[in-house]
């Protein structure tokens, strides 16, 4: 029984840290992109990287535009009471020919969803989103 609490107690640590880490580790991937992009930018300025084509730059998705366009196709392709793993969801959008900026895409899709009022988790470490219902 003591055995069976302290395993219990051990696994809820472990818990906690993992959560803690993703934490972490979705704001590094935030901070990533954000001096990819800013990089980029530089570089563009200096003459030392071409600009991307007008075309590219539409499709090439980051911040809270990537988040505006990932709800609209989540909407448009699973509906609005779907459930989906965000993976999966990735994947839509990349079917449609969007790029996702970053050297880690899914990453950065996947910090970006995270923080979207208009998504909410399904369960707890399941990977699964669904839209969050406006009251």
């Amino acid at each position: 029984m003591q055995q069976q609490r302290r395993l219990i107690a051990r696994i809820n640590q472990q818990r906690e840290e993992v959560d803690a880490l993703e934490s972490v580790l979705a704001s590094l991937a935030d901070q990533l992109s954000r001096d990819e992009f800013l990089l980029g930018e530089v570089e563009s300025v200096l003459g030392r990287a071409p600009q991307l084509r007008l075309e590219e730059a539409n499709l090439q998705l980051r911040g809270q535009r990537l988040e505006k366009i990932a709800v609209e196709v989540f909407e448009e392709e699973l509906g609005s009471n779907a459930e989906v793993h965000y993976k999966e969801w990735f994947e839509l959008l990349r079917d449609r020919g969007y790029r996702i900026a970053g050297k880690q895409p899914v990453n950065t899709f996947l910090t970006q969803i995270g923080r979207s009022d208009a998504v909410e988790r399904v369960g707890r470490r399941t990977g699964r989103y669904r839209l969050a219902k406006v009251a």
